[in-house]
């Protein structure tokens, strides 16, 4: 199997290009959803706030999975 592009661009693996990676866009999709839920707010639509606020809660969660599967791989875990 070839080299992915974790390896071939930033000598780290696969595996942790991905976690970072997804790390990061879950991170900035939290502020963006905050953002889209201001303006629902804005726009008097409660339910749509609500909607773009569950799926922040959901990326955070999301990342908080993320960043400890990244910790136990930068430190050698399996």
């Amino acid at each position: 199997m070839g080299q992915g592009q974790g390896q071939s661009k930033y000598g780290v693996s696969n595996l942790e290009y991905d976690l970072v990676t997804t790390l990061s866009n879950l991170l900035q999709g939290q502020e963006v959803l905050e953002k889209y839920a201001a303006d629902a707010e804005q726009a008097n639509d409660q339910e749509c706030a609500t909607i773009f606020r569950t799926m922040r809660d959901n990326n955070r969660n999301s990342a908080e999975s993320i960043r400890s599967a990244l910790q136990r791989h930068m430190s050698g875990g399996s």
